[in-house]
């Protein structure tokens, strides 16, 4: 799925209803608008809605990201899928631009550990007498490593996963992440008028890690049967950040709560996004460290080989 595609496809649908366009009409036009596999989603989508379908029903059947269809389905209910639209472009112009920052700042260190490899295999085809398949290789066999990484890490399973999300060292990463998510949703699934059971139980199919969704499902049912007194309680139950069950607890004492839901999920996006550059430039010291340190063998190598052959020369004299 294109994030910028998914982005273009939720600001036009927002534009073209608040123009006054009926639901069928706007999700057609938002498709057109988006291209790609958006625009035959969005025919299929507009002959559902005419048929009398909802839209964040017909997300889930696309099996569209949890987060989409949750807050579409709050939208629906609320009257407000302008608003929830205009929230979901957000979201994904926001994770384009995180991507866009992390990718450029690991994109240089990369590369220059990828040529203090090969600059290491040539000093070792050429002065040491190894295979010229050195050159090749020590890059290879780094991507390999990579990608053997990736894919361990893809066959852990999404329960596994999961897990690891939210446990150190990368607990400090993604819960803000999540927690940005869990109160977005739970924000607009409450000012739809949901009971906050019922909230937290759609929240938790949108947080986007499993574990925390298994956790809001047991504290909306224990808030069901009065196991839990509070939003509060249950946010705290699942484990929020302390910051997020702080300004729950403010939102409800005071009244706000759908402002304080939404200054959390502020702070949390905004956590999240600094959390994100910081162990990006982290990455990169490392890297930078280790071509640093590669490169540094490559001229101790070199300088080795032409001392030897020298000596060589002074010995046969």
């Amino acid at each position: 799925m294109s994030w910028a595609r998914t982005a273009m496809f939720h600001e036009q649908l927002a534009v073209t209803l608040n123009a006054g366009l009926t639901i069928t009409q706007a999700v057609q036009l938002a498709g057109d608008t988006a291209g790609g596999e958006m625009r035959a989603q969005g025919r299929q989508w507009s002959a559902g809605c005419a048929a009398g379908r909802g839209l964040a029903e017909q997300l889930a059947t696309a099996q569209q990201p949890g987060f989409d269809v949750a807050l579409v389905k709050a939208g629906e209910t609320s009257g407000r899928l302008t608003e929830m639209c205009r929230e979901l472009a957000a979201h994904y112009r926001h994770r384009i631009a995180l991507r866009t920052l992390v990718i450029g700042k690991l994109v240089y260190p990369v590369m220059l550990i990828h040529v203090t490899l090969l600059a290491l295999g040539v000093v070792l085809t050429f002065m040491s007498g190894w295979s010229p398949w050195v050159i090749l290789g020590l890059p290879i066999l780094l991507w390999l490593f990579v990608g053997g990484a990736w894919i361990a890490l893809r066959m852990l399973g999404e329960t596994t996963r999961a897990k690891l999300a939210l446990s150190a060292p990368f607990a400090p990463l993604t819960l803000p992440f999540v927690a940005a998510n869990t109160c977005t949703v739970l924000r607009a699934a409450l000012s739809a008028g949901l009971l906050m059971p019922d909230a937290l139980e759609l929240t938790a199919g949108a947080c986007g890690n499993r574990l925390l969704g298994k956790r809001l499902t047991d504290a909306g049912s224990n808030l069901r049967h009065n196991r839990i007194e509070s939003l509060t309680a249950a946010l705290a139950h699942a484990g929020m950040p302390a910051i997020v069950v702080d300004l729950t607890n403010s939102g409800e004492r005071s009244g706000k709560l759908d402002e304080t839901l939404g200054q959390a999920a502020t702070l949390m996006r905004n956590s999240f996004r600094l959390r994100a550059e910081w162990t990006a430039r982290i990455v990169c010291g490392i890297i930078y460290g280790g071509a640093m340190l590669g490169a540094a063998l490559v001229v101790f190598m070199f300088y080795a080989s032409y001392l030897s052959q020298i000596n060589d020369v002074m010995n046969d004299q």
